[in-house]
């Protein structure tokens, strides 16, 4: 496949297939059996994870925006200030080409929607008024997620606040490895993408708010395509999912673009126009 950003999205895609084989596989019950409650995903990542009130193997209750939309490299919010900052800073030159890939990962926002995979589905865990690049990766049985949203793989669906008892795990971050090696390429070192691990919630059991004003939730995000095209490697839009006029507006952008016909990648599996370019596809079946 003749294609710019092909060994960042194949790391990507090892990284979310290592998530769902976490979740198949291993049955052990979370080594501390305490509830530890956190109000949406950056509660999470701080109280929880950063000031080490919650380890891996504990179990956890979260309240916040379940979502079919992930983040396409999943990853601490917590240093996306310092990876932006860094990345228009760098002393030196490097290629239009490789600038594009560096600055695709930087951006936190790239969303994916995968679609069930055996038997299991990647979801994306937010603040109630979520934007992709701050969230955290879930992955829960396909059964037990239809059994409560019975519309999450709908098309215009994205997502809804609930309440979930999991636990947290962590998987090997493989894309998190292959931008090590741009960013020293482009002579810039990123110590806190130096991870080799991410975090994620193995999910156990779902809860709906019944009252309607209990449920209203946002999701910001970027709808993309990657190009076999090296000057324009990538068609990004920016938008809200919660909003079908404004994201079918975005659709509308990538769809219409001159350099639609050089598209190889398409981050949404429900709405690819052709299912053989989707990101799943290609790259996790």
């Amino acid at each position: 496949m003749d294609i710019i950003a092909k060994p960042l999205l194949e790391a990507a895609a090892q990284t979310l297939v290592g998530v769902l084989g976490g979740c198949a596989f291993d049955k052990i019950k979370g080594k501390i059996f305490k509830t530890n409650t956190f109000d949406g995903a950056f509660d999470l990542w701080q109280r929880g994870i950063h000031c080490k009130n919650i380890d891996i193997g504990d179990t956890l209750a979260f309240d916040g925006l379940i979502s079919p939309y992930v983040q396409l490299f999943p990853r601490d919010p917590y240093t996306n200030a310092e990876r932006w900052n860094q990345l228009y800073s760098f002393p030196g030159k490097i290629s239009a080409e490789d600038f594009s890939n560096l600055e695709f990962y930087a951006g936190s926002d790239d969303a994916l929607r995968t679609g069930p995979i055996n038997g299991e589905t990647l979801v994306g865990l937010y603040n109630r008024y979520g934007y992709i690049g701050e969230g955290i990766l879930g992955v829960v049985p396909t059964k037990t997620l239809l059994k409560k949203v019975p519309e999450f793989f709908n098309k215009s669906y994205f997502g809804t606040r609930v309440r979930i008892k999991g636990t947290l795990a962590k998987c090997p971050a493989q894309h998190g490895f292959v931008a090590q090696g741009m960013f020293l390429k482009a002579g810039i070192q990123f110590q806190q993408d130096s991870y080799s691990e991410i975090p994620y919630v193995k999910i156990d059991s779902i809860q709906l708010y019944n009252n309607e004003m209990d449920r209203i939730s946002s999701l910001l995000g970027s709808p993309w395509a990657a190009t076999n095209d090296k000057k324009n490697p990538y068609l990004v839009q920016y938008g809200y999912f919660s909003n079908q006029r404004e994201i079918n507006n975005c659709l509308k952008n990538i769809y219409t673009s001159p350099k639609w016909d050089s598209v190889r990648v398409y981050y949404d599996t429900l709405t690819s126009p052709t299912p053989s370019i989707s990101f799943t596809s290609q790259f996790i079946y």
